[in-house]
């Protein structure tokens, strides 16, 4: 009887909640397809390290999905036990026991969850071969991979669903435990309680909270500087940063509705103007009570687009990152000759040689630049790396760059472009060398500079004759090829070079580092598989996370539809024809879609803002990042906009029906 009853409340009232069953359904099919495609074999054996990264990643952001998602069930069986609270009332009127309406409710949510979980796994496996397919592009692989069923996703996806519906289903039991049959009765009647009572504490809270998003920008523009790119301390700032954008963004959304409406109040013209004023106490009854709500999809809004534009930006900077470890398809450097002779024979076996060059790196310990500049942060070893100008201009020959010509008494820096302050420094105008020479700045540039160059953050180019006297630091040999290299190449170079790379540890173990030897194909590799990882999940969770606001928004916004339709009734009594009340209806749509997304899109934008200016040395313009945020906006204003036709639509027929 139970479970006749509730299979036939799950059928009727499916058509009403059909929105929030197919964002359910969509999670659970993501979260399923992220776990096939990280518990692939076929995946993991693309790169050796991805094994265990990936998949503990993968469940890393799996468990702050199902945190989310909670909410999202949570929210949503409080709106179904409201709506139906009559229907509850009546039930123990008729003598049914409060233990027996539990278990149907709960009941009813477990079938919605099922039928979820059921069409999730299909589902979720044709998003894997969509995700594979993203993968190989990004990774630049020579084929497809298919996806196959694994029994640890399906796991890991039945212990997310119960971890899901054991919290919300326990939350509801306590808050069906608790009610009586008065409130039962008259709950969908009942007016939520206002959080903020006075104006004038509305707003404090308001001047408060938009100065501390204020304080919160003008905290990290103080610290979100070039120089701390490759400083940990981001981080620490980066999560200050955004905790105080997260209590202003609640902090305003407590406020907003009022300050809002005591704005369209006081100004008459705007306020007795067409359907202004009805439209104002609409929002206005519901924002007063849900600012904890609103709060939480501002925060989801602001992740939603953080996650975009970290993607983009994160794609940039290892493209960049790229070009500086792996300007040339082989580079190798040894404190010898002899095994320059052994990585070339071993590159010409396999591939054709384009171009080559062997040079050497001299050091000075008389001029070291960093010792001239006292406000610079003392990073490597205390002398600087010199080239030739001859070498250097082959080099920049290779790379299809013009030549560049020096005086006898000259001399080029070339240092990383996230050391900028080594170009404006006028100490360093003039060196002298140990062995007598002084030069005197000819320009700074960034032109051609790799880490592999120098071991260092510069290098300085001199004319050939001056590095007589100089002892050589280390042997280098620069190779390009007419095919692309791949990590295989690599492992050869290792093999053939294993007497210069590897040695033993006292347990006879051997060990081998690579850092002598780049080769650029497995650089590539390896920052392929990086950014396709990075991205997959940023729009993983930025879909999630905009679809779960969208949700809720529909969900809140249909309920109120047949909960008040007795407002539009009288308007249709007052003449009111229905072209009006649908625009009326799409304008309320707007506001609520609308006021929870505009102060985080503000957000948003100043943190990608500063996050520029810690990377815009590696980034390909300095207004890169505005084609990134204008793209997730784009994005995610698809997948809002998606939701707020279907709310429309619902909201329209939940009226025609009254």
């Amino acid at each position: 009887m139970l479970r006749k009853l509730a299979i036939r409340n799950v059928k009727r009232s499916s058509r009403d909640y059909i929105i929030y069953l197919i964002t359910i359904t969509i999670a659970f099919s993501l979260m399923f397809a992220m776990n096939l495609v990280s518990w692939s074999d076929a995946i993991v054996e693309i790169y050796d390290t991805m094994n265990d990264s990936f998949k503990n990643i993968v469940i890393f952001i799996n468990v702050i999905v199902v945190f989310v998602i909670c909410f999202l069930i949570n929210y949503t069986t409080k709106f179904m036990f409201s709506k139906r609270s009559k229907e509850f009332g009546t039930y123990m009127l008729l003598g049914i026991k409060k233990k027996k309406i539990s278990r149907l409710f709960l009941l009813e949510n477990i079938l919605f969850g099922i039928i979820a979980l059921i069409l999730s796994i299909p589902i979720g496996f044709v998003f894997s071969q969509f995700i594979s397919l993203f993968l190989v592009k990004v990774m630049e692989l020579p084929q497809a991979i298919f996806i196959e069923f694994n029994f640890m996703s399906i796991v890991l996806l039945l212990l997310y669903f119960l971890l899901i519906y054991l919290f919300v289903l326990f939350l509801a039991y306590r808050r069906i435990k608790k009610i009586n049959i008065y409130n039962l009765l008259y709950l969908e009647k009942q007016n939520e309680e206002k959080v903020i009572k006075t104006k004038k504490r509305r707003n404090l809270l308001f001047i408060i909270s938009i100065l501390i998003g204020i304080g919160s920008f003008i905290f990290l523009n103080s610290t979100f500087t070039n120089d701390v790119i490759m400083d940990q301390s981001i981080l620490t700032y980066a999560i200050v940063g955004i905790f105080l954008f997260i209590i202003s963004i609640y902090g305003v959304m407590f406020s907003l509705s009022d300050f809002l409406l005591s704005i369209v109040l006081k100004n008459k013209k705007i306020k007795y103007s067409k359907d202004n004023l009805f439209v104002a106490r609409t929002f206005s009854s519901k924002a007063r009570t849900m600012g904890m709500t609103l709060g939480t999809l501002g925060v989801l809004i602001m992740f939603t687009l953080l996650f975009l534009n970290f993607s983009s930006l994160n794609k940039a900077s290892y493209d960049y990152i790229n070009e500086v470890t792996s300007p040339f398809d082989i580079s190798a450097f040894f404190e010898t000759e002899e095994p320059l002779s052994k990585v070339y024979d071993v590159v010409d076996e396999n591939y054709t040689i384009v171009d080559s060059v062997r040079y050497n790196v001299y050091m000075d310990t008389n001029s070291n630049i960093e010792k001239l500049l006292p406000a610079y942060d003392y990073k490597s070893e205390p002398y600087d790396k010199i080239i030739k100008i001859s070498d250097y201009n082959h080099l920049l020959k290779m790379k299809g760059k013009n030549e560049v010509a020096l005086n006898s008494d000259e001399y080029i820096l070339v240092y990383d472009t996230s050391e900028t302050s080594l170009a404006n420094e006028n100490l360093i105008k003039t060196i002298t060398l140990s062995n007598g020479r002084t030069l005197k700045q000819k320009s700074a540039t960034t032109e051609l500079y790799f880490s592999g160059l120098t071991n260092a953050d510069y290098a300085i180019v001199v004319p050939d004759e001056v590095v007589k006297g100089l002892d050589i630091y280390e042997y280098f040999i620069s190779i390009d090829t007419t095919e692309e290299t791949t990590s295989q190449l690599e492992k050869n170079l290792v093999e053939a070079l294993r007497s210069d790379l590897c040695e033993k540890d006292e347990e006879g173990q051997e060990f081998c580092s690579t850092y002598r030897i780049n080769v650029r194909g497995t650089t590539l590799e390896e920052g392929n598989i990086s950014s396709a990882i990075v991205t997959a999940i940023s729009v993983y969770m930025s879909f999630i996370f905009s679809a779960i606001v969208g949700t809720i928004l529909a969900i809140q916004t249909l309920s109120d539809s047949a909960k008040y339709n007795y407002r539009y009734k009288v308007l249709k009594r007052l003449g009111v024809n229905d072209g009006k009340i649908y625009k009326t209806i799409r304008k309320q749509l707007y506001i609520l879609f609308g006021v929870p997304a505009i102060y985080p899109i503000i957000i948003s934008f100043g943190f990608v803002y500063l996050l520029n200016r810690v990377y815009k040395s590696i980034l390909p313009s300095p207004t890169f990042y505005l084609s990134c945020f204008g793209v997730s906006i784009l994005i995610f204003i698809m997948i809002y906009v998606i939701y707020f036709i279907a709310t429309y639509f619902g909201f329209k027929r939940n009226i025609d029906k009254s």
